[in-house]
């Protein structure tokens, strides 16, 4: 039991975020406008109350602060990079305790050629990203909310990073 509280601590406060690199943060330069994408619950997630509407909520409030147009996903076809900010939230109940093993995965997206073969364009590729996972109480999977607005907060924070190196690199 004393291990398994240990795992258990360890996995809360534990926050695996891919290290955003200066180039995934160049990767931003210019941005004015994009969709979001919010990839649909499972059942678990469903059941502890989370809706997508609240997510594309919470991210479009937060683009739109920063200064981004959010577009419908269709529009975003015509826009230079189809750009779009993709949200998945992954979580699994434990059979034996009443614990979740939730994963949160947000992606910026958008189309890129490769410079040894320009004429080769990749659709909706992954240019910034960061994966958390945590394990949570019955009574704490509310949190994934907010662990999931720290994220994209952190997506916002690298996108007015990316656009005032732009305008002081100009």
């Amino acid at each position: 039991m004393i291990k398994l509280f240990f795992i258990f601590l360890l996995m809360y406060y534990l926050n695996i975020s891919a290290q955003t690199s200066n180039q995934s943060i160049r990767s931003l330069r210019g941005i004015t406008n994009a969709s979001i994408v919010v990839e649909s619950f499972n059942q678990t997630i469903h059941d502890s109350g989370l809706r997508e509407n609240e997510i594309k909520s919470d991210a479009w409030f937060e683009l739109q602060s920063a200064g981004i147009d959010i577009i419908n996903l269709k529009t975003s076809i015509d826009v230079p990079g189809s750009p779009y900010l993709y949200i998945n939230i992954g979580a699994v109940k434990s059979k034996k305790e009443d614990l979740y093993a939730v994963s949160i995965n947000i992606e910026f997206r958008q189309d890129v050629f490769l410079t040894r073969d320009p004429k080769d364009k990749y659709y909706g590729a992954t240019t910034w990203s960061r994966t958390n996972v945590g394990l949570f109480s019955k009574d704490k999977i509310s949190e994934v909310r907010n662990f999931t607005k720290s994220i994209i907060a952190d997506f916002v924070k690298d996108y007015l990073l990316a656009n005032k190196m732009k305008r002081s690199n100009e």
